[in-house]
């Protein structure tokens, strides 16, 4: 019953995705569409820039992860890090939407150990809540210093409130979970643990808990990793940038600093497979009120995409001849 559902959830996201699509395909029109990437081609080195340039976050972020990892005393190496991670590109950019990836990096990394799986776990979560919240300060940051801006358009100022509104609940959700320890302040939460099934799922969610809470007690750590996470986020708008000079886009940076990580924080919401269609849908209408074509933002969204996509493709093959089989066990590099 539960893969019926999951099947079910998918086919909606993709006839979603395929829909939005079909709509926006339709508006700009598949000849205005196809002379803009054919004239997009003749500027090539400016796409050859992002191509290379979009591998430095990734693989800032692969660093990233490890000093996650190496924070709850899980010292993976470099090589196995950057590989898991690279398989989780892999299925985020190919096979089961945005969190896909996500999921493939738990699993495996979770599988290479017997006796720290939960934590195992967390540390891919806390990794996408970091990117998440880094995203959201970014964001927020622009529609407040630039709020004149954003106020002074009926279409931005729509996109602005929301968006605001969601960093503020993530920023201090994300501010009260590290400022109190849940299972302590709500005793109540352990008094079913005599009960098998309801026990094992509160002690997980103790253990996934208290692999955030350590970070508690190391602000420098979490500094060094929201500080990362932010820098990471501002890469990829440089990405944006160079496919933007390839698509005769000048605009000055700080409009791609205000538009690019809106784009990427609604778009993380699973909608689509991947934000297929509504990363696009959301580009054509904030770009549009800098006068920039439709066909053009739509290319200025998908085209940083399609990049995270071919960079995903060395996944594919890291995942078919590293399977966790042939890596030595997690064991040799933790202590029990």
């Amino acid at each position: 019953m539960k893969k019926i559902r999951q099947l079910i959830t998918l086919l909606v996201k993709v006839g979603i995705a395929t829909i939005v699509l079909g709509y926006l395909l339709h508006k700009m029109g598949l000849a205005k569409l196809g002379d803009t990437i054919k004239s997009t081609a003749g500027e090539w080195p400016w796409l050859l820039a992002g191509l290379v340039l979009i591998l430095a976050p990734l693989l800032w972020s692969v660093e990233r992860w490890k000093t996650i990892l190496d924070a709850l005393e899980m010292k993976l190496g470099w090589m196995r890090v950057g590989t898991l991670f690279f398989i989780g590109l892999f299925f985020n950019a190919f096979m089961i939407g945005p969190t896909g990836g996500d999921l493939i990096k738990a699993y495996y990394t979770a599988k290479e150990t017997h006796h720290k799986k939960t934590e195992a776990v967390a540390t891919v979560f806390i990794d996408r809540v970091v990117g998440l919240l880094a995203l959201a300060l970014i964001a927020g940051t622009m529609i407040l210093v630039r709020w004149d801006f954003y106020a002074s358009n009926p279409t931005t100022r729509l996109f602005a409130w929301p968006v605001l509104i969601a960093c503020a609940i993530l920023l201090g959700g994300s501010i009260l979970t590290f400022s109190v320890n849940l299972f302590t302040v709500f005793p109540f939460l352990k008094r079913w643990n005599h009960i098998k099934t309801v026990g094992t799922l509160v002690n997980t969610l103790e253990r996934a808990y208290n692999a955030f809470y350590v970070f508690r007690a190391r602000p420098s750590l979490l500094l060094k990793l929201m500080s990362q996470a932010v820098l990471i986020h501002v890469l990829f708008v440089c990405v944006a940038w160079c496919v933007g000079k390839a698509l005769s886009i000048e605009q000055p940076f700080l409009v791609y600093l205000s538009f690019i990580p809106m784009v990427g924080l609604i778009s993380a919401i699973p909608i689509t497979p991947g934000g297929i269609g509504i990363r696009e849908g959301i580009s054509i209408q904030l770009w549009g009120v800098m006068g920039v074509h439709d066909e053009k933002a739509f290319l200025l969204g998908f085209i940083p995409y399609l990049f995270q996509v071919l960079w995903g493709l060395p996944g594919g093959l890291l995942f078919l001849f590293n399977s966790s089989d042939s890596l030595p066990p997690l064991s040799r590099d933790v202590g029990d």
